[in-house]
């Protein structure tokens, strides 16, 4: 009898540990990770193309790195995230194509993307016919039909724009170059407020707005413009939302201007010295980063970087890298990877430090500008080149409600 005792109690202990190995601890099957698909839309080919792979390229590393950590956990699942990248060639057309296989065929349910108001728009038509969220990356003209808007319930935007670099640049010319009293804005064709918003700042802090001579995309040779905005006799340039600031700057000092000049737009000051020269680099304020003073968020992106490639690293990393960084967050507050609860996250994550971002604490904005709290506000980088050398103001939280 006790030999049939333990016979039978070592074939329960088999049986138990084969249970245990195929079914886990908890007595239930374990799940397999599921699979999240998310679409970018980008100018990978054309004249900024290098842009657009970089901006990709940030958003990818971050959900890699999600993947590497085990996946994101959301409403009792696992998932690991699918990127799949299209080109969007600077056009609607190519656009609306791009967004219709990521949403249709590859049933992408969020979708990155945009620069230009008509890139933007082309996209959100087809991500709100499919009741899928449109997350812009970059629009150059904020508040135009292409930008988020209390109509367009399918669309968050989770970067700032220039414009809500104004005060705190025009505030830094006015402690700084006391003397300074006229500006002069220089600016791509696309749309911003000069007019009404920076006239208004301006005069508050007692500047005059000389002019705004605006140049079409595509501009390569600014002297004609510098030409005649120097003609004026400004104290002060901005060279506004241009990521081609390096070549105005050049144009700018070898035309004789010596005055301060403003670069409102994220490109590093590394780039617009590289471009203009050391020698015309001085008295210079950026909102760009210096990476010497990274912080640990962007030093990560930096490491994500090199583990995944030899090429340089691209200085807008940052700006995407934190929007997946956002868009995992909003996941994770709406416990669930449907559209609406994701939209519902989002527009409740308005407290300040709500949202983590590498640049620091960030949260959703929008609802006084906009009429809906979708747009990211987090710590934008003031930086200054003086005597070609980088010198780094810190990281201040632009007043944007």
């Amino acid at each position: 009898m006790k030999g049939k005792s333990k016979g039978w109690i070592m074939g329960m202990l088999v049986m138990l540990l084969s249970v245990t190995f195929v079914f886990g601890f908890g007595g239930a099957a374990q799940a397999e990770n599921k699979t999240l698909t998310v679409g970018i839309i980008m100018p990978l080919s054309g004249p900024i193309g290098f842009v657009g792979v970089g901006l990709s390229r940030g958003l990818k590393l971050y959900f890699d790195k999600v993947n590497e950590d085990g996946g994101l956990q959301v409403g009792g699942d696992t998932y690991t995230f699918k990127v799949i990248t299209e080109d969007s060639k600077m056009d609607p057309t190519a656009a609306t194509t791009a967004a219709k296989k990521l949403v249709y065929k590859d049933g992408a349910r969020f979708v990155f993307g945009a620069i230009t108001p008509p890139v933007a728009s082309a996209i959100y038509l087809v991500c709100e016919r499919a009741k899928a969220l449109h997350i812009i990356t970059w629009i150059d003209a904020p508040g135009t039909p292409g930008d988020v808007s209390a109509k367009k319930h399918y669309a968050v935007r989770l970067n700032p724009t220039s414009d809500t670099n104004w005060s705190m640049n025009y505030d830094y010319i006015k402690s700084h170059y006391p003397q300074a009293k006229k500006m002069y804005i220089v600016a791509p064709d696309s749309g911003l407020p000069f007019e009404t918003k920076a006239k208004k700042l301006l005069e508050e802090r007692g500047f005059t707005l000389a002019g705004i001579e605006l140049w079409p995309d595509g501009t390569e040779d600014f002297t004609p413009f510098y030409t005649k905005v120097l003609a004026a006799k400004p104290d002060v340039i901005q060279a506004a939302n241009s990521g081609q600031i390096g070549f105005q700057l050049r144009t700018a000092r070898q035309l004789g201007f010596k005055g301060p000049v403003i670069s409102d737009c994220p490109l590093a000051p590394a780039v617009i010295r590289a471009i203009a020269g050391k020698e015309a680099s001085y008295d210079v304020l950026t909102n760009g980063m210096d990476f010497a003073n990274a912080t640990p968020g962007i030093k990560e992106s930096m490491e994500q970087w090199a583990k995944t490639t030899k090429d340089p690293y691209f200085e807008d990393t940052p700006v995407t890298y934190a929007q997946a960084e956002d868009f995992v967050q909003a996941l994770k507050k709406a416990n669930s990877v449907k559209v609406e609860k994701v939209i519902a996250a989002f527009e409740s994550m308005t407290e300040p430090g709500s949202i983590q971002t590498c640049w620091g604490p960030a949260h959703m904005s929008g609802a006084k500008t906009f009429g809906v709290n979708r747009v990211l506000n987090r710590p934008v980088p003031q930086t200054r080149l003086m005597n070609g050398k980088i010198e780094f103001i810190g990281l201040k939280m632009p007043d944007f409600k």
